[in-house]
């Protein structure tokens, strides 16, 4: 089975079995449902508008390293936005995606990508 990726600067997106949210997570005072936000800028990785909620449920990212796990998303309109002021805008398809950051590998071991 191949498994669906979208990726924007420092994070990934990957579209999971769905889940159920258990406590939705609160948006930003400005209505954003922020994923993540960077370091040094502030800039986030956030959805505008409705049919997206997004959750922590660590028991279904047990098979990552907790530093890397950020939460889910569920997009239950037929798509939705992520935009960032650095990056291009992606559309997610409904379903339910594990948000994690990525890691490079260096000589030192793995690092976290920040922006």
């Amino acid at each position: 089975m191949t498994t669906k990726l979208y990726a924007q600067g420092d994070i990934i997106l990957e579209l999971v079995e769905e889940a159920a949210a258990l406590v939705p997570l609160p948006r930003d005072p400005d209505g954003a449902m922020v994923l993540a936000r960077g370091e040094l800028t502030g800039h986030r990785h956030a959805f505008y508008g409705g049919g997206v909620t997004l959750f922590r449920d660590d028991a279904l990212a047990r098979d990552l390293p907790p530093t890397l796990y950020i939460a889910h998303v569920t997009v239950s309109a037929a798509s939705a936005e992520l935009q960032h002021e650095e990056h291009a805008t992606i559309s997610l398809p409904a379903g339910t995606y594990r948000v994690r950051r990525q890691q490079e590998w260096e000589p030192r071991g793995a690092q976290l990508i920040w922006e």
